[in-house]
């Protein structure tokens, strides 16, 4: 029974990995947020490291259909939006291979409607409804929104 669910875990990381972005192996996703600051100019720092008072020190481990919402989200062809010219970033999501090294990361500004993503080669125009929804899932604040439906009040109209 443990070798079976092994191998179905580590089929789906090795799925995962393939995918067409990042394009670097990774065996797991985890979340992160920031107090809302408005003078941030970016939470991941040279090296991937995590910029200082991130809530979440660990990180929210991000399950398999967690990660494959994310990588659509940050692929593929989605919807237009305006973007504001600031990037106040509050939430990030980092990829880790095997011996927990950062190798590659989204973060997200939601109240600017912006994403800064390495390596680059993610879509134009993410999905920042989907990518809201994971950070709601995981019960983690959104710089000023608290939630998703307070995101999506404000992204309807953009």
């Amino acid at each position: 029974m443990k070798r079976a669910i092994l191998f179905v875990l580590l089929s789906t990381l090795s799925l995962i990995a393939s995918e067409p972005w990042p394009r670097l192996q990774f065996t797991e996703v985890r979340a992160y947020a920031w107090p809302n600051d408005h003078t941030t100019e970016a939470v991941i720092l040279r090296g991937m490291t995590l910029r200082p008072g991130v809530i979440n020190k660990d990180g929210a481990l991000l399950t398999p259909d967690q990660t494959k919402r994310l990588l659509a989200a940050v692929t593929g062809k989605h919807r237009e939006h305006a973007v504001a010219a600031c990037h106040i970033p509050h939430n990030a999501f980092v990829f880790y291979d095997a011996a927990k090294k950062p190798v590659a990361f989204v973060e997200v500004c939601f109240g600017c409607l912006s994403t800064r993503v390495e390596p680059r080669g993610a879509a134009d125009w993410p999905d920042l409804v989907s990518l809201a929804s994971i950070f709601d899932e995981l019960k983690l604040p959104m710089g000023d929104y608290p939630d998703l439906p307070a995101f999506k009040e404000h992204f309807k109209d953009k």
